[in-house]
């Protein structure tokens, strides 16, 4: 069975059959410039003006009118400008998150890839130029590839010790090979005073540890070792291989798909190829055999170079150095069985000169197609250009008949009767001027045909007409910009069919080509990206590793709106916001400070602020947690005082009603005062009055007794009286005595 197996499947491709394979693919595909599609250098004529003067002898007089309408030019760019306000919001796709759990790191990479895609990648200057693309060649395609090169760096030492020579040419970056390109020694080294240091150290060790255990010994050794070495000057070559990732938009002509292909999408087409012109360097740079790069032939210039010159002038952009000069490579993305199992897989294989550079498996495509108007069933769309060109066509002549009869009523055709007028007088043309006839009649005015009214009106109608199939104006943005602070049934009253055609332009350039970026983008990082990604995006920093993240394929792509639109969404978000700040004022559960927060900064986005975050917190950043801990910690210790004040007025309230009733009690106890003051006045009254009328009779009594008392006052007076007398005497009589009792003695 195996046998059989094995003679069933077909032999393996050769490498000249590959190429043979690539190169018919691209000689029958659609693109490309091996077949001199003028599809797009007649674009490009008309975008810059250039068409072809008046037939006939008119052509050739200098004076006629050379005047060229614009409007593939004025449709385009007025196109652009009302389509490009809807690629510089902050998010333009979102990844969609598989789960619950998925949704954080889904909204962080989303962060990340759309930061990376307008400010890293210069997405904005990539769309602009995608969509041009598509409104002049019906398709547009931009390459995302992980560009590795090798860059190289030249460096010169001088009098490099021989010991130092390994850390000189050590790599300073990964993935870096370093290379001598020159080496000379240039200055010789006396080995001498190392022998001296070995010799001491070998007849008296001891000494010359000690000797080494000392600062001075040590740089003494030092110093002669590093006499004792050769002293380099060398020049060394780093080579460093570097990648990241890389967008650009290819021009459409450089795109070439397989015939059959059906679908603005390139993924799933059985050939595609970027048919390109590199340097002889780049090539060598990007890792291809040098030898074979310089045998391949040098690329001439062809008509699509020229068209995409404003002055279609012929140019030589040959190098005068062959490391510079231009080398023809196609880069061929072919699904076929080159390993014979009878299934076809994708390869990138690239060829120059009909040579095989490379050839490998290859995972996808890196193309990536757009289109802006679509058609059904086809790889190309409809193009601005296709829907324009007529009108260029049929308002040219129009207006050049204006300029012309315009120019011949300001100088008219005249006859004259030759030898009877001075022609150098008729000739100078002067305001006043003379004219020197010989007789009257000389001069005939020749009758001009005006320039009928209806010129004007056929104008006005393929005006009307150009703003209708070019989906805008040129007044488009004025009329915006009246209408951007008008109410939101204003605004909706004001979308015109054109502000519709652009919101579709928008949505299919979303769907075909931003959602391809947004995949491949995830697609570079995940798989070739090397460490820690970064970027402060929103006020807030964002950090992660494209190599942990998981495959995305889901895309949900946020364009397609007008200026109008937009404008006519963020009065509708202002609206609910004032809604929101109702409900927060009612202590409502249906809105929160998140809410609020992003019906905020929506808003303000869709009315062209860039980064509305730095003037709103988010509530969810580490500086809006904060903020709210603290909010949180403030409300607490609010909670704490006021419990406090609480605790404090109840304990007041309560002396209050004590002191109110002790002072009740002050004032029962004041009135049984005054009443037993009032009885006790009474008692006393009554006392009083009675001890008057005792004291009356013991006045009486008293007066009575006084006299009696008088007499027994004299009475005992006078015994009183001769008491003391006779104690007088007594007294006296003693001292006698004593004093004949001293004599005697003597």
């Amino acid at each position: 069975m195996e046998v059989m197996e094995e003679e069933q499947n077909e032999p393996s491709m050769s490498e000249d059959e590959l190429v043979h394979v690539c190169m018919e693919e691209a000689s029958r595909g659609i693109g490309g410039t091996i077949d001199g599609d003028e599809d797009i250098s007649l674009p490009l004529d008309y975008y810059y003006g250039r068409l072809p003067g008046l037939s006939g002898s008119k052509a050739r007089d200098p004076s006629a009118s050379r005047f060229v309408s614009m409007d593939v030019m004025d449709g385009i760019e007025s196109t652009v400008a009302e389509i490009m306000p809807t690629f510089t919001t902050d998010m333009i796709a979102f990844y969609e998150p598989e789960s619950e759990e998925d949704e954080d790191q889904a909204k962080m990479e989303t962060e990340l890839v759309n930061y990376l895609l307008m400010e890293e990648y210069d997405g904005y200057t990539l769309m602009q130029a995608s969509l041009k693309d598509a409104f002049l060649h019906r398709n547009c395609t931009v390459k995302a590839y992980w560009d590795e090169r090798a860059y190289v760096e030249y460096e010169t030492h001088e009098d490099v010790p021989e010991m130092a020579l390994q850390s000189v040419l050590a790599p300073n970056k990964p993935r870096q090979t370093v290379d001598v390109v020159e080496q000379i020694v240039s200055e010789m080294g006396d080995p001498s005073q190392m022998a001296q240091i070995e010799q001491i150290a070998q007849v008296r060790p001891d000494v010359a540890q000690q000797v080494m255990q000392t600062p001075e010994g040590q740089q003494g050794a030092q110093e002669a070792m590093l006499a004792a070495q050769n002293k380099y000057t060398i020049k060394i070559k780093r080579t460093t291989i570097s990648g990241k990732p890389k967008l650009e938009a290819v021009p459409p002509e450089q795109v070439i798909v397989s015939g059959d292909h059906d679908s603005p999408m390139l993924q799933n087409a059985r050939f595609v190829a970027h048919e390109k012109v590199e340097t002889q360097s780049s090539l060598i740079e990007q890792g291809f055999d040098p030898d074979i790069v310089n045998e391949l032939s040098d690329y001439s210039n062809n008509l699509e170079d020229l068209s995409r010159s404003r002055t279609s002038e012929e140019q030589d952009y040959s190098s005068s150095h062959r490391s510079t000069r231009l080398i023809q490579v196609y880069e061929c993305y072919p699904l076929v069985d080159y390993d014979g199992d009878g299934i076809a897989e994708r390869r990138k294989v690239v060829i120059a000169d009909n040579r095989l550079l490379s050839n490998e498996e290859w995972a996808d495509v890196p193309l990536i197609g757009g289109v802006a108007m679509v058609v059904p069933h086809r790889y190309k769309g409809v193009s601005l250009f296709d829907r324009l060109k007529d009108i260029q066509d049929s308002k040219t002549p129009v207006v050049r008949s204006i300029v012309d009869g315009t120019q011949l009523s300001s100088n008219p055709r005249i006859g004259v009767v030759t030898g009877e007028v001075n022609l150098d007088d008729l000739l100078t043309s002067r305001t006043g001027g003379v004219v020197r006839m010989d007789s009257i009649g000389s001069v005939i005015p020749m009758p001009n045909p005006e320039v009928p009214q209806s010129s004007y009106g056929m104008l006005e109608y393929m005006d009307g007409i150009r703003s209708d199939r070019g989906g805008s104006d040129i007044n488009t943005a004025n009329q915006a910009m009246r209408v951007a602070g008008d109410t939101a049934h204003g605004i909706e009253r004001t979308m015109s069919a054109m502000e519709m055609t652009n919101a579709v332009i928008a949505r299919s350039m979303g769907e075909t080509l931003v959602r391809g970026i947004f995949i491949q983008i995830h697609n570079l990082l995940r798989n070739h990206y090397q460490g820690e990604l970064s970027a402060k995006v929103g006020g807030r920093w964002l950090k992660s590793s494209p190599s942990d993240w998981k495959t995305r394929a889901n895309v949900s792509v946020q364009i397609g709106s007008s200026y109008a639109e937009r404008a006519r969404q963020a009065n509708t978000l202002n609206a609910i916001t004032l809604v929101q700040k109702e409900l927060m004022d009612r202590g409502s559960v249906m809105t929160d400070e998140a809410k609020i927060f992003a019906s905020i900064t929506d808003a303000a986005k869709l009315q062209g602020l860039k980064n509305p975050e730095k003037y709103f917190v988010d509530i969810e950043s580490p500086a809006g947690k904060q903020k709210k801990e603290q909010q949180s910690q403030q409300k607490q210790q609010d909670k704490q005082k006021d419990e406090q004040m609480r605790m404090i007025m109840f304990q007041s309230q309560q002396k209050i009603a004590e002191a109110e009733l002790m002072k009740g009690q002050a004032d029962m106890q004041a009135q049984q005062v005054e009443l037993q003051t009032k009885q006790q006045k009474q008692q006393s009254d009554n006392q009083i009055a009675m001890l008057e009328m005792q004291l009356d009779q013991a006045q009486s009594e008293a007066d009575q007794y006084r006299e009696g008392s008088k007499l027994r006052f004299d009475y005992e007076k006078l015994a009183s009286d001769q008491a003391i007398k006779i104690a007088e005497l007594e007294l006296e009589a003693n001292r006698d005595m004593s004093a004949q009792v001293e004599e005697n003695r003597l």
